[in-house]
């Protein structure tokens, strides 16, 4: 790997050749050949012990315990330090750059070491992954300083390891079966794969945890072995994620706002219905729209969680541009889950109505905007309960268009508010 070197001198070092330069001066001023001599040899040490020592050939390996992970997850760094030289170090500082989102928990991401040739060296530590992102480590700094501490080497080992932190994944599946609409989402179609539903699929061995309502007791009679009836899954073909990540969805602390908790919410949703063998597309509109076509599996899921990862809030595009741009690539009669606080956006009504008039199951789970505002600024309690009885207001007109809404609190879990849904 590939280092940048700049050499340095130490005071000691600066001192000692300003010190050869006046007694070569003085010397030549009182006609002390001595002194001269003196004077010129402590210049020539310097320059020699610069030229002869010159920058160690120094290796370093990081090694990452994931190159995934999700939000507030640890991640445990190694670096391997190789003197590849054949002369001690002497004293080396290595220092291990690392992004100043994440926070360091255990260890020390710098060390002083004393190598010889061919010796290595581990540096362990372990970091907080408290926000999401694409972040890379990296550049290694090493700080070589040579022999009688007279000059300073300092070398960037241009050495970067990338990684990526999801969202947070929730676990919403006792919140679905809980809900005031249990059947939010039960399927458009019945897939001929085992899974929740009522058609019958087979018969299969008794593991433990199976409901007992579900052994066939005919079968144990026949065969002496406790079988269970397997049921076909009812499931949705399609099914649509809407995200709002516009500048409006910053409003809040960094770790609390709309757009953390709807990254949230999206990821932890598309989990779900992909876990089930669900198609899930995935949307996120804000400066533009980037869209994800449906698709199934693990494939899917991480393009739908590295999509997430890099989200910013920014730009101000209206909802119903979005399903107008998208209203071609519907799958009919699938359910459309749009994540948005609606702030700021009058055509979220009309986008709405025109989703359900098309046949769509419409679920807006909207995250308050201003109850984060709340957490950040004083506002006037009389301001606020104007505010907050606008955006009541809001929601019951989604409501009574055929939507399933959800008003989403910041101290609110996402399963909590999934059961909260309410609809005209």
């Amino acid at each position: 790997m590939g280092a940048k070197v700049s050499i340095m001198w130490t005071r000691k070092a600066s001192f000692t050749f300003t010190g050869g330069i006046a007694l070569i001066l003085i010397g030549m001023m009182i006609t002390n050949n001595q002194m001269m001599i003196l004077g010129l040899t402590l210049i020539t040490f310097i320059v020699v012990n610069s030229w002869v020592s010159g920058h160690g050939d120094i290796e370093v390996q990081r090694t990452l315990s994931a190159d995934n992970l999700y939000k507030g997850d640890d991640l445990y760094v190694e670096l391997l330090v190789t003197n590849r030289s054949n002369r001690r170090t002497q004293l080396l500082d290595v220092y291990d750059n690392i992004p100043h989102e994440m926070k360091l928990r255990s260890g020390l991401t710098q060390m002083r070491l004393n190598l010889r040739p061919g010796e290595s060296a581990r540096i362990r530590y372990v970091l907080r992954c408290p926000l999401r992102g694409h972040y890379s480590i990296g550049p290694v700094s090493l700080r070589v300083r040579n022999t009688f501490n007279l000059g300073v080497e300092d070398m960037y080992v241009d050495h970067h390891s990338d990684i990526v932190i999801f969202p947070q994944i929730k676990e919403v599946e006792e919140a679905f079966l809980r809900s005031r609409t249990p059947k939010m989402y039960t399927g458009a179609t019945t897939l001929r794969t085992p899974g929740q539903g009522s058609e019958f699929y087979s018969l299969r061995e008794y593991v433990p945890g199976d409901p007992f309502k579900n052994i066939n007791w005919k079968a144990f009679a026949r065969t002496g072995d406790l079988m269970v009836n397997e049921k076909c899954r009812d499931a949705v073909t399609d099914l649509y994620i809407l995200l709002d990540s516009r500048d409006v969805a910053r409003i809040g602390t960094v770790l609390k706002n709309p757009l953390e908790m709807g990254t949230v919410s999206a990821a932890s949703l598309a989990a779900f219905f992909l876990k089930r063998r669900d198609s899930v597309a995935l949307g996120i509109y804000g400066d533009g729209l980037a869209y994800l076509p449906p698709d199934t599996g693990d494939k899917q899921y991480f393009k739908i969680l590295s999509s997430l990862a890099g989200v910013k809030p920014e730009g101000s595009m209206p909802l119903q541009a979005v399903t107008n741009s998208l209203s071609g690539r519907f799958s009919r009669g699938s359910p459309v889950f749009v994540i948005s606080s609606c702030e700021g956006d009058g055509t979220v009504p009309a986008a709405v109505r025109d989703l359900v008039g098309r046949g769509h199951e419409v679920t807006v789970l909207s995250p308050s905007s201003i109850d984060f505002e709340r957490l950040v600024s004083r506002i006037p309690r009389m301001s606020y309960e104007v505010l907050k009885l606008e955006r009541q207001n809001r929601l019951t007109t989604l409501a009574g268009s055929g939507a399933q809404v959800i008003d989403w609190m910041p101290d609110m879990d996402l399963s909590q508010a999934i059961m909260q849904v309410r609809g005209y």
